[in-house]
Parts: C-alpha cells; structure tokens; sequence
C-alpha cells in the first residue's frame, strides 16, 4: 500500500483496522504495559544512543495505533532507500510536491499530528514530527541532520555547524541563518528576544519529551484525547524536566468525561 504522504513509494502496511480518525487500533494485541517498560528502559541510555524512533513508535502504540515498532522501522527503511542522499535530497522528496507530506495549518493541534506513524500514513503533520520523520530517514542514508527547536517551532539543519536549514512545515523551505532569524521574527513578533542558543541540535531525549508535551497540550481537545492523558503525563514525569505523576492529577483532568 502506498502511503498517503509518499505516493511514489509502495510500503507494506500492517494488517489492521483503520479508524475516523486516520489511526489503526489495537488489533495484534499490543500490551500498553510492554509499551511502557520498553518506553523506560530506553529511556536509561545515554542520549546519544537512544533510538529516536523507536520512542516515537512506541508512543503510537500507547495512544492505540495497531503497531509493531519493528516493522514501522522497515517502512521507513523502504522510503529511505529511494531518497537522494543529500540533506537537500531528503527534505525535497519528503515535503516538495503534491506527494509530500505537508504541514496541517487547517487543524494543527489535531493530536494525530503528534503521532509518527499517523503522520507518515495520512502525509500531514506539524513541524516536530515531520522533522522526526526526515532525521530518521537522512541517518539510515548517512546524511547529516539535527533537529532545531525555535520557540513553538521546529526546523532542521544539515549538521550542528552548518548554516544550511529547512523548515519541514513550510514545504521543506531551505533557509541559511538569516533566514532563521527572519522566520523566528516573523513567528515570535519582532520584539521577542532571539539567543544564539535557539540553533543548538535540541537532543532525541527532549525532542521525544517535547513530542509528548504536545499531545498533552493537543489531548484536552477530545473526548478521545482526554484517554491520553494519564499515560502521556506518566511517561513525562520519566524525564528529567517532567513533574511527578500523581494518578489524582490525571483522574482530575479526565473528571469532566467520567
């Protein structure tokens, strides 16, 4: 099958049962608990080893999709293997043209914008999990790439020194710091403040962290959403800057739907 994002390449879909929503429900028996302990286990890994995918794959599962880690990897093998390896290659095959993926300015705090295997299948997303899929796909090809993290955006460089950017959520435009910085102004307003600091490769742990704190921030919308919720704010509460993870809080939050 075809994903919807990718149309020029054939991927293999697992077996599952497509929802309203875009998502595939659990159909293969995924445990949420085996989700979980692998979740944090990862999580002890020194940052430059932990698995940038497989976090986000795993967060998929968690919020219902019918997964399996492994074989999502392979999907994003099979797209990486038609990609020109160059940093422009990448971003031009992946978000240029009526088959790439594109940014959702309709509805962007859509929680389905915030899950990587959701993104991939209906070719629409926001700027950090679009990023994701790119970084992912320039690794597997050895093509340097590091994610950006500007205030309430996110864009991607070809390595920490260079001065070659791309904005995934705007069609892939390529950008040098000036353009940045013009970006961040027209984003921010002019009178917010920029730091040099902004264009630091922003690490997969707090990428993934951020991930997460989008859905948190996205699942309020929903009666679907508000199911997230416990989960999500337990596994933020793993990581360095996450707040305790008190299930009151969480039962709290879901009360209005109870």
């Amino acid at each position: 099958m075809m994903t919807a994002g990718l149309s020029g390449v054939v991927v293999t879909n697992a077996p599952g049962n497509m929802t309203r929503d875009g998502s595939r429900r659990y159909v293969l028996g995924v445990d949420p608990k085996e989700s979980k302990a692998r979740f944090r286990l990862l999580l002890q890994l020194p940052d430059e080893q932990l698995p940038l995918d497989v976090l986000c794959l795993l967060i998929c599962q968690l919020a219902g999709d019918d997964i399996v880690v492994e074989d999502e990897q392979r999907r994003i093998d099979e797209i990486s293997r038609v990609i020109p390896p160059s940093f422009e290659g990448v971003v031009s095959f992946l978000f240029t043209g009526p088959g790439g993926i594109r940014g959702n300015t309709e509805n962007y705090y859509d929680v389905n914008n915030s899950l990587l295997s959701r993104v991939r299948d209906r070719g629409i997303g926001i700027p950090i999990t679009m990023s994701v899929i790119a970084m992912e796909c320039a690794r597997r090809i050895d093509v340097p790439m590091v994610g950006i993290g500007l205030p309430g955006h996110f864009i991607v460089r070809s390595g920490a020194d260079s001065d070659l950017f791309a904005d995934p959520f705007h069609a892939g435009a390529l950008l040098d710091r000036n353009g940045v910085l013009a970006l961040f102004r027209r984003l921010a307003g002019p009178g917010a403040a920029w730091h040099d600091s902004y264009l630091h490769p922003v690490s997969a742990r707090d990428i993934v962290f951020r991930v997460l704190n989008n859905i948190k921030l996205a699942s309020g919308r929903t009666f679907a959403g508000r199911a997230m919720l416990p989960w999500v704010l337990e596994l933020l509460s793993w990581f360095p800057q996450g707040e305790p993870f008190d299930p009151r809080t969480a039962a709290a939050l879901m009360s209005p739907y109870n």
